[in-house]
């Protein structure tokens, strides 16, 4: 098992190729569960796993601390400032069926 502790070497690897990707990895990270092709699980020693469909390479974040960066980063990256990840698919949606 490939693993990594950089957000951004994963996110590249995982690519969250749109908005409602981009919300399901939000639902899976936070929720600790499997959505939208993303899976986040803890491990015995604490940690949290997240994995992709579209990759081997496995996320660790070791600490509550790396969880909440790596949510914020998800935002800085993909999300307009202000939104939540959840605001931004629906907005995108609504957009799309223009």
């Amino acid at each position: 098992m490939d693993t990594t502790f950089d957000f951004e070497e994963w996110l590249d690897a995982a690519d969250p190729c749109d908005s409602a990707n981009v919300a399901g990895l939000v639902e899976a990270v936070e929720g600790e569960c499997e959505f939208s092709g993303f899976k986040a699980e803890r491990a015995a020693n604490g940690m949290l796993i997240v994995s992709a469909d579209s990759t081997d390479l496995k996320l660790i974040l070791s600490t509550k601390k790396a969880e909440e960066g790596f949510i914020g980063y998800i935002h800085v990256r993909n999300v307009e400032p202000g939104m939540s990840a959840e605001i931004q698919a629906a907005v995108d949606h609504l957009n799309e069926r223009d």
